[in-house]
């Protein structure tokens, strides 16, 4: 990338609608979650008669104890009588339920229905409480936050018995906002907002807390929801309203407003949803002390419920800070329900919507038919093959923070496979080396270097001046600090020395790429306009370099991703927004030929561009950017200029090796060479944009060549 990209977290501001009818706000899918929803005063609106909850906050949760796979609700203790016969009727089983009340100050109560009870006694904030279930196995999953230890805690405890099966602790820098739901693979997500604004994700895997990621969010986070139907996080925000984010690591970090109004401070939310076939969309509730009300959004429509309560024969208001919402199985049909507290008498309350609303909500979250949403939300994008690969490895973070690292390179320790070395330039001003594990060798500070290739057997001017030659390997790289080229001799154990800068005319030299032929080495460069210089690279006895510019040419736009084939004399050049060139390299006098368009499902930026061979097959791997993916091509064996896509890959997290995935590639090198061990069929090679699982600063994934072998064998099969 030529632009930094900064982590971004920004506020978008909605417009303010005024609307009329029964409902307080009601808009269409296309521009839900995008608008600031604001009932007028005078505009009667659907009333919640609220039931005071005797014993403070409490929740009731189903599960069966024959272990089979079937549905389960969660609720808080209300019209259980009715409840139960409703919940034994759908499963034809014994239904048995666990209520789990909570006690700010003395700590949390659990029973169930086959007279078990367990007490956890402290000062606990509940962050979420469900049945969880994974492969025919259910248990009780609960997160809290501990004030007087300051530690998250996660239990997993028997539904039968309550016996604690599982217990973890970890630290925290207190907790302004924490929330958790289980995953669909049964594992528990949690996030914590801490005392210094920063958002911190965790996952329980193999029984400890697994840091996700973490960035600044900010002061003002009162409140937050897991929807992991839809990879959200929801924040209430007491200055700006309801905030979305998306929970998926390898995302860009950047949150929409859902929700603002400058006079109302939104201090609870809470997300519905489940494994049910019953319920198909999503909904998602949110209250403020400045209104007796909640408001409540689906994909289709928003609505404020006026809140009331009778105190004898007189209707009161409450003071919404804490919200929670659940569904059940009622005699008649679902039903939605919602609990909230009040802040003025420290009380909670519970009620149900009505039946004809849940109806809605049930629907996709559509008041009607001709609301809901096309192919259920289904996308219209063409299909296309996807394979998923698993890192091997990782090397170190570089120094530098931002958009920092940038493009590898991988150099073939011919002698000694297993010592080969991965370069990677930190293009805010060096050049490091790493081994087949990811250790830093080296960090060559030569300035902000862009790109960088490896050249092999490149002749040396003899110091006797005899007809002997001598070769060595070298590397460059784009330095854009000077607008040069600067080369480095690398030795037989793979270390680097620096023997100085070719300079260039390039104004704003970006990327650039090698090749050798006949103990030459030749150099295209290009820079940000889009121009490319190609360079002869000679070394006197001296060892110092000499480049003499032979040709010049230009693209559209931006490049920087580059590859030469040797073995047909064809040089690829990915133009970032636009796609992929191809050049005959066999005469300075040839230009350059668009052979691939960007189209879905490939995504600009494309930035990094490979070659790879399976099955004498050659195929050329580019940086799909925009979906954080790589796409691939064959290239036909009779025409070089021919590129056929096979489809999309993916590299994703390996949690048992607390590896994450590859989001926002820049460059990206590959190699078929044996390197031995894992590395026997070969190395793949590419930048990370975002390193996270802990979050820190970029650096580079390695995939061994067997998996990418398997991954492209799947796209072939796929696409035959």
């Amino acid at each position: 990338m030529d632009k930094q990209k900064i982590t971004r977290i920004y506020p978008t501001m909605g417009k303010t609608f005024f609307l009329t009818g029964m409902l307080a706000t009601l808009f269409s899918c296309a521009t839900a979650g995008k608008a600031s929803h604001q009932p007028q005063a005078d505009i009667q609106e659907p009333v919640l008669k609220l039931k005071q909850l005797a014993n403070g906050f409490s929740q009731t949760l189903y599960y069966r104890s024959d272990n089979q796979q079937t549905t389960y609700k969660d609720t808080h203790a209300t019209d259980n009588e009715k409840l139960a016969p409703a919940l034994n009727a759908q499963t034809n089983d014994d239904t048995h339920t666990i209520e789990l009340q909570l006690n700010e100050h003395q700590g949390i109560s659990i029973s169930n229905s086959q007279g078990k009870a367990r007490f956890i006694a402290g000062s606990f904030v509940l962050a979420s409480a469900e049945i969880a279930e994974f492969e025919n196995k259910q248990w009780v999953s609960m997160v809290v936050f501990n004030n007087n230890t300051q530690h998250i805690e996660a239990y997993r405890l028997a539904p039968d018995t309550l016996d604690i099966q599982q217990q973890l602790t970890q630290s925290a820098k207190g907790s302004e906002a924490i929330c958790a739901a289980v995953t669909a693979q049964g594992a528990q997500h949690i996030v914590n907002i801490d005392a210094t604004g920063t958002l911190n994700q965790f996952e329980i895997h193999d029984n400890q807390f697994l840091p996700l990621r973490n960035f600044a969010i900010g002061p003002g986070m009162k409140s937050c929801s897991l929807g992991m139907h839809n990879h959200s996080i929801y924040l209430a925000d007491e200055f700006a309203g309801v905030w979305k984010v998306n929970a998926d690591i390898e995302s860009e970090l950047e949150k929409e407003l859902v929700f603002h109004n400058a006079n109302i401070a939104i201090e609870g939310v809470s997300t519905l949803s489940s494994n049910t076939s019953l319920f198909k969309g999503s909904l998602l509730g949110w209250v403020s002390p400045n209104k007796s009300g909640v408001w409540l959004q689906s994909r289709c429509q928003t609505e404020f419920i006026t809140l009331q309560y009778d105190l004898a024969g007189v209707p009161q208001t409450i003071e919404p800070e804490f919200i929670h919402l659940a569904f059940y199985e009622y005699e008649k049909g679902p039903r939605i329900s919602v609990i909230v507290d009040d802040d003025a008498s420290g009380n909670f309350f519970s009620a149900e919507l009505s039946s004809e609303l849940s109806a809605a909500y049930f629907n996709h979250g559509c008041l009607s038919k001709d609301k809901e949403p096309i192919a259920n939300g289904e996308s219209r994008s063409p299909k296309y093959a996807l394979a998923r690969v698993l890192p091997t490895a990782e090397t170190q973070p570089v120094k530098n923070y931002g958009d920092a690292a940038d493009d590898p390179a991988i150099w073939v320790n011919a002698q000694f496979p297993s010592q080969s070395r991965i370069l990677g330039t930190d293009k805010k001003g060096a050049l490091n080396t790493y081994d087949l594990s990811g250790h830093q060798q080296q960090n060559l500070a030569v300035g902000r270097v862009n790109n960088v290739d490896v050249g092999y057997n490149v002749a040396i001017a003899n110091m006797n001046n005899s007809a002997e030659t001598t070769f060595t390997d070298i590397a460059i790289a784009s330095n854009r600090s000077h607008n040069s080229l600067s080369v480095f001799e690398i030795d037989e154990f793979g270390v680097l020395a620096h023997l100085g800068e070719i300079d260039t005319t390039l104004t704003d030299i970006y990327g650039m790429c090698l090749f050798v032929e006949n103990g030459v080495a030749q150099v295209f460069a290009n820079d940000t306009s889009g121009l490319f210089e190609r360079y002869e690279v000679s070394f006197n006895k001296n060892k110092k370099a000499k480049g003499t510019l032979t040709q010049s040419f230009s693209l559209p736009s931006q490049p920087e991703g580059c590859v030469v084939d040797t073995h047909t004399n064809t040089a690829y050049f990915g133009e970032e927004g636009a796609g992929i060139w191809s050049m005959d390299i066999s005469s300075t006098k040839h230009e350059p030929t668009f052979v691939s368009a960007i189209a879905p499902p490939v995504e600009a930026d494309m930035e990094g561009l490979a070659l790879f061979t399976v099955d004498a097959q050659t195929y050329l791997i580019a940086s799909s950017q925009g979906n954080n993916s790589y796409a691939i091509y064959n290239i036909n064996s009779k025409n070089a200029d021919k590129l056929t896509l096979m489809g999309l890959i993916r590299i994703t997290a390996d949690m048992n090796h607390s590896i994450d995935g590859v989001s926002e590639t820049d460059g990206l090198e590959a190699t078929n060479a044996n390197l031995g061990g894992v590395y026997s069929e070969g190395l793949w090679v590419v930048q990370d944009g975002r390193n996270v699982m802990p979050s820190e600063t970029q650096n580079f994934k390695l995939v061994s060549g067997a998996r990418l072998k398997e991954a492209i064998r799947n796209l072939v099969s796929t696409k035959h």
